[in-house]
C-alpha cells in the first residue's frame, strides 16, 4: 500500500510519486465513503502496487549494482520499521474496538481477520470467504482493507529473493530483467485467466496481482535509459493521470477485475512516474506539487490504514449515523489520525538510529508488539468460545426438555400457543448458530455428475423413496423432511448444490459457480432416470438473484418459465413434484437487534420482527406450481409459521429461526417437522383420490 520512499532526505522525494499516492488514496477513500461518486475508486490500490514495485525494485537493483548482492535482513528490517508500527497500532485498536464496541456474534469473524491481517495473509482469507457461499455473507470487518497490505508484504518477501538469485549470475541486469519479465508475464496471464473463471477469488490472491508490482519493477529497470523530450513527457504525464482517472470513474464492481482491466490504471501510474516532473508550461507538474497533494501523499499510508476501521466502527458507535455526517466526519478524522500516527509513530521508528544499527532489535520489537496483539486476540476468541460452549449446553438442555410451544409449534396455524418460560429465551444464541452446519447427511457421494447423500430410513427398511432437490435453501429443509421421512418409513436422497437453482433459466452468478450450476442442472435428470424408484421430489430454491431475461419478459416470468422447463426434464417415474415455498429473509441489523434484545431480556421475536413485505418475496417456483394446474406439481407454503399479516419473526417459540440471513438453525428446522408432515399428509390424500 502507500509507502514513502526509502530515502529519508526530503530532497530525494519525487513530487510526482507523492502526488500519485495522494490520488490513489483519495480514490480509495472516496470509493469506500461515497461509492456512487467514484465507482471504480478501488483502482487506487493498483496504483499503489505499481509505485511499490517501482520503488522497491529500484532500491534493490541499486544495492545489487553497488555491492553485487543483497542484504535481505537489512532490507526486511527496513520494511518492518517502515510498515509495522502503524499497522500493528491499527490492528491493536481494531482488536480492542471489536471487543469494546461490536456484538459478540461478530467477534470470531473480526478477530480471525485481525489475526490473518497480523500474519499478512488476509488476502487469502478473503479469497476463501469470497468463494464460500456462507462466508460471502460476512459483515465487512474493520481490517478487510488489509488484503492489499498482505499482498504487498508477500511481495516484499518474494521479490528480493528473486532478484538475489538473478544477481548471482554473470550478467546481473539481464538476468534480473529476464526473471522479472517472466514472473510479470506469467502473473498477467494468470490474472486474465483467473479473473474470467473465478473473479471472486482472483480479486484478492497474490498471483493475480504480482504482475502489477512487476510492471513497476520493469520500469525501474528501464530507468532513465529511455529519456523523452520534455513535451512528450508532459503528454505522457497527462495521459497517465487521465488513465487513472478514467478507470476510477468508469469502472465499477461489475468490471471484471483485475485481469485486462487493471492494465489501464497500472499503465497510467507508470506513465506518470516515467514522465517525472516535465518543465513544459502546460505540464501537470505544478498541480502535482501543490502542498495539499504532497501532504496527502506523505500521510497516505496511515490514511489508508485508518479510514476503513473508522467507517466500519461508526454504525456500532452511533445507532443510526447520518450518511452525510459520516461522509464528512470520517475523512476529516482519518486525516487527523493519519498525521498524528505519522508524526508520533511512523517517523520516530523509521528514523531511529538505534534500530537502524541493530536489525535484530527491529525484529525483536516487532515480535513483542505482535505478541501483545496476539494476547488480546486470544483473550477475545477464548471468551467467545466459552460463550458458544455455554450456549450449546443450554441448547441441549432446552431441547431435551421438549418444552410446550417450542419453536414452530408456537405458531401452529391449527393450535397456536405460548409458553411463558420461553418469552425471552433464544435457542441457540446467534453467536453459536453462526457456525452451525445444516442437518447431517451421511453417505455423501457423486452420482451422474451430482452430489447425493441419504436421509430418512435405511434403504432396506424403506417403503418409498423420495428426493430433496435444490440449492442450500433445500438443504436447510432436510431436517424437517428427515422427520417426515422417518415417520412414514421413507428413504430420502438429498440432491443439492449450493447456489444452484433447478431451473432452465441461467442464473447470473460469478464464475466458476455459473458454469458449475449449468452442468448440475443438466445432470439432474440423468440422475433421476437412473433412480426410477424415486416417485416424489421436494424442490426448494432461493427466490432472490438474477437470471437471463428473454426479450419481452420480466425477471419473474423468466424465473417461472425456467423452473417449469426444468420440471419437464424430470422422467415420468417422478410422479409428484412438491415445491416448498422459500423462506423469509432477515438483515444484519435484525441479527444485531436479537443480540441486543437478549442482553436487555426483551422478547427478541417481537422486538426484532421484519416487515413481511421486505422479508418474504413472491416465490416464482410456487407461483409456477399454482398456475400449472397439473396433478404432478403441487406447492407447500409454510410462510404462516414464519410471518403474520404484517411481520415476520426471527425468533419463534424461543427458537432462533436463522443461523445467518436466510438459512434455518437446525433447532428451529426440526420443530417444522410436524407441520411439514401435516402438509405432506394432505397432499398424499389428494394423490390417493386421483385416478
Amino acid at each position: 500500500m502507500p509507502e514513502p520512499e526509502e530515502n529519508r532526505k526530503r530532497s530525494a522525494v519525487r513530487p510526482e510519486i507523492q502526488a500519485l499516492r495522494a490520488i490513489a488514496v483519495l480514490t480509495v477513500v472516496i470509493y469506500h465513503v461515497w461509492p456512487e461518486m467514484m465507482p471504480g475508486g478501488f483502482v487506487g490500490v493498483d496504483v499503489f502496487f505499481a509505485i511499490s514495485g517501482f520503488l522497491i525494485t529500484a532500491h534493490l537493483v541499486r544495492e545489487v549494482d553497488r555491492t553485487g548482492t543483497l542484504s535481505l535482513w537489512q532490507f526486511w528490517a527496513r520494511r518492518a520499521r517502515r510498515l509495522l508500527p502503524a499497522a500493528l497500532l491499527t490492528l491493536f485498536v481494531c482488536a480492542v474496538g471489536t471487543i469494546a464496541l461490536v456484538p459478540q456474534l461478530y467477534w470470531q469473524q473480526f478477530l480471525t481477520e485481525i489475526g490473518t491481517s497480523t500474519a499478512y495473509v488476509q488476502n487469502w482469507q478473503l479469497a476463501s470467504d469470497a468463494v464460500d457461499y456462507l462466508g460471502a455473507d460476512n459483515r465487512p470487518s474493520p481490517v478487510q482493507h488489509f488484503w492489499s497490505l498482505s499482498a504487498e508484504e508477500q511481495f516484499y518477501v518474494i521479490w528480493p529473493l528473486l532478484i538475489l538469485v538473478a544477481a548471482w549470475t554473470a550478467r546481473r541486469r539481464l538476468a534480473i530483467a529476464f526473471v522479472l519479465l517472466t514472473v510479470t508475464g506469467l502473473s498477467l496471464w494468470y490474472s486474465i485467466s483467473e479473473t474470467a473463471s473465478n473473479p471472486a477469488a482472483a480479486y484478492f490472491v497474490t498471483p493475480t496481482r504480482a504482475w502489477e508490482f512487476g510492471a513497476g519493477g520493469l520500469l525501474a529497470l528501464l530507468g532513465t535509459r529511455a529519456v523523452l523530450p520534455d513535451r512528450a513527457r508532459a503528454l505522457l504525464s497527462w495521459a497517465g493521470l487521465g488513465a487513472v482517472g478514467y478507470a476510477a470513474a468508469a469502472y465499477s464492481t461489475d468490471t471484471a477485475f483485475p485481469g485486462w482491466a487493471a492494465v489501464v490504471p497500472i499503465a497510467g501510474a507508470l506513465a506518470v512516474i516515467h514522465a517525472g516532473m516535465p518543465a513544459a508550461r502546460w505540464a501537470p507538474s505544478r498541480i502535482l506539487q501543490i502542498r495539499p497533494a504532497q501532504f496527502l501523499g506523505d500521510i497516505s499510508y496511515s490514511v489508508y490504514l485508518w479510514h476503513w476501521p473508522l467507517l466500519v466502527f461508526t454504525p456500532f458507535v452511533f445507532a443510526n449515523p447520518s450518511p452525510t455526517a459520516t461522509r464528512i466526519a470520517v475523512p476529516l478524522l482519518t486525516i487527523a489520525l493519519a498525521w498524528v500516527t505519522k508524526v508520533l509513530v511512523e517517523d520516530p521508528v523509521r528514523r531511529s538510529a538505534w534500530l537502524s544499527a541493530q536489525p535484530r532489535m527491529t525484529f525483536a520489537c516487532s515480535a513483542a508488539a505482535t505478541a501483545v496483539l496476539a494476547a488480546v486476540l486470544l483473550g477475545g476468541t477464548s471468551h467467545v468460545e466459552a460463550q458458544i460452549r455455554a450456549a450449546e449446553r443450554e441448547q441441549v438442555k432446552v431441547v431435551a426438555q421438549t418444552p410446550d410451544c417450542f419453536g414452530a409449534a408456537a405458531r401452529d396455524p391449527q393450535n397456536p400457543c405460548e409458553n411463558e418460560d420461553l418469552r425471552t429465551k433464544v435457542v441457540p444464541l446467534p453467536v453459536a448458530a453462526k457456525r452451525e452446519a445444516n442437518a447431517p447427511c451421511p453417505n455423501f457421494r457423486k452420482e451422474s455428475g451430482v452430489s447425493v447423500c441419504d436421509f430418512g430410513v435405511a434403504p432396506e427398511q424403506a417403503q418409498k423413496t423420495v428426493a430433496l432437490l435444490g440449492d442450500s435453501h433445500a438443504s436447510h429443509w432436510r431436517a424437517p423432511l428427515d422427520i417426515v421421512a422417518r415417520e412414514r418409513g421413507w428413504r430420502g436422497l438429498s440432491v443439492t448444490r449450493t447456489s444452484c437453482v433447478f431451473s432452465a433459466a441461467t442464473k447470473l452468478t460469478p464464475e466458476p459457480t455459473k458454469s458449475q450450476c449449468l452442468r448440475w442442472v443438466a445432470n439432474v435428470p440423468r440422475f433421476f432416470r437412473r433412480h426410477p424408484e424415486i416417485d416424489t421430489v421436494f424442490i426448494v430454491a432461493i427466490t432472490g438473484g438474477r437470471v437471463n431475461v428473454p426479450r419481452g419478459r420480466t425477471m419473474f416470468e423468466a424465473k417461472m418459465n425456467g423452473v417449469r422447463k426444468a420440471w419437464e426434464t424430470l422422467p415420468e417415474t417422478v410422479k409428484h413434484i412438491v415445491v416448498i415455498r422459500d423462506t423469509p429473509r432477515i438483515t444484519r441489523s435484525t441479527v444485531e437487534c436479537i443480540d441486543r434484545a437478549i442482553a436487555a431480556r426483551k422478547r427478541a421475536g417481537l422486538a426484532c420482527a421484519v416487515r413481511r413485505k421486505a422479508a418474504l418475496e413472491e416465490d416464482p417456483a410456487v407461483t409456477a406450481a399454482r398456475k400449472e394446474h397439473s396433478p404432478r406439481v403441487q406447492a407447500v407454503d409454510l410462510s404462516e409459521v414464519f410471518c403474520g399479516e404484517r411481520l415476520c419473526y426471527p425468533v419463534i417459540g424461543g427458537a432462533l429461526v436463522y443461523k445467518d440471513l436466510h438459512h434455518f438453525t437446525r433447532v428451529f428446522a426440526e420443530t417444522l417437522g410436524p407441520l411439514l408432515g401435516r402438509k405432506v399428509a394432505g397432499l398424499m390424500q389428494e394423490w390417493s383420490q386421483r385416478p
